[in-house]
């Protein structure tokens, strides 16, 4: 296992006595050579989870084990270390890369930084890298504000890829892009894995780009995963209100086939004061009294966890009901 992420937490306070529970309990695996996606709406914890992974962002408590080290517990020259393993995409591209440094000094600067290689090979490096993503060698001089969106993206994939890392987190690294765009980065992404054996973190809202890329999936709502299991499991056999809800808003291709749409009521609620219980019961339409405990993470297949208090009374409701018998 490359990542092993364990009760994972990240409170801000914001007040005397008071924390927004950005983060709350967060625990999940990913495997050596997979794509793990990590989906919910806006302000869910997505971000800061991963932010926490590469120790952006000091977790409040919890366990990050990448490769079998802890990175919460290394000392600052390891965790120096241990960051060209794993490197990170960010949601803008322009933002990301410096305005006043060529393209070329921009690969560069993660060589320089670890002092790999000379100047030549650097630049070699960086080169080779800016056609491997698509771009012509010659792009090298030219700064950032003369590229389009996709563009710049391509270059920060290649920059993410200059220490040759283990682990790449794409936070919502395609959703800032065209449609036609997208499809040509996501497609880049698949042969950048294979071609260099990396594991991607992948953070969005969109579950049709997550359906294409991921193997596996957590749905996260107010700094909890409320389910998880592979893409197929998440995707064919749902069992969480609000997963079948981002599923629902999904756009459809085929005029002829009708979804029900299911509108959510109301907004998120503050995550420095959730509602009691189940985060999301505020909003299910499905919402019971039960659903105002805290609910179980439950295995509703295997490897398929849930966090709904429904499933649970329904399993209790059919293993209490009696069975009738031939007489």
């Amino acid at each position: 296992m490359l990542v092993e992420i364990k009760d994972l937490k990240k409170h801000f306070k914001v007040g005397k006595n008071q924390y927004v529970k950005a983060v709350d309990g967060v625990s999940f695996n990913i495997k050596e050579g997979q794509t793990y996606g990590l989906v919910g709406e806006s302000g869910c914890g997505k971000s800061t989870t991963a932010r926490m992974l590469i120790r952006l962002i000091e977790p409040t408590s919890g366990s990050i084990l990448f490769n079998g080290i802890d990175l919460v517990n290394i000392s600052k020259k390891e965790l120096w270390q241990q960051r060209k393993n794993i490197q990170m995409v960010f949601q803008d591209p322009y933002a990301s890369l410096h305005p006043k440094m060529k393209i070329i000094q921009s690969l560069m600067e993660p060589l320089n930084i670890y002092n790999i290689g000379t100047k030549n090979e650097r630049e070699r490096k960086a080169k080779e890298m800016l056609e491997i993503v698509g771009l012509d060698e010659k792009y090298a001089d030219r700064y950032p504000h003369e590229f389009s969106g996709g563009q710049r993206q391509r270059i920060c994939i290649a920059r993410s890829l200059m220490l040759n890392p283990k682990l790449v987190i794409l936070d919502e690294a395609v959703s800032a892009l065209d449609v036609s765009i997208q499809s040509q980065i996501l497609n880049l992404l698949k042969k950048l894995q294979k071609e260099f054996n990396l594991t991607y973190l992948f953070i969005s809202h969109d579950l049709s780009v997550v359906n294409y890329l991921c193997d596996e999936v957590s749905v996260m709502y107010l700094g909890k995963i409320v389910e998880q299991g592979n893409v197929d499991q998440v995707f064919e056999e749902t069992s969480h209100p609000y997963t079948k809800s981002l599923l629902s808003a999904i756009p459809s291709t085929d005029i002829k086939q009708k979804r029900d749409r299911i509108i959510l009521r109301g907004d998120v609620p503050s995550p420095a004061n959730p509602p009691s219980g189940c985060g999301f019961r505020t909003r299910c339409p499905l919402a019971e009294d039960i659903c105002k405990e805290v609910p179980p993470f439950v295995e509703v297949g295997e490897g398929h966890f849930s966090r709904c208090s429904l499933i649970e009374k329904y399993k209790r409701e059919m293993e209490t009901n009696e069975v009738p018998t031939n007489s």
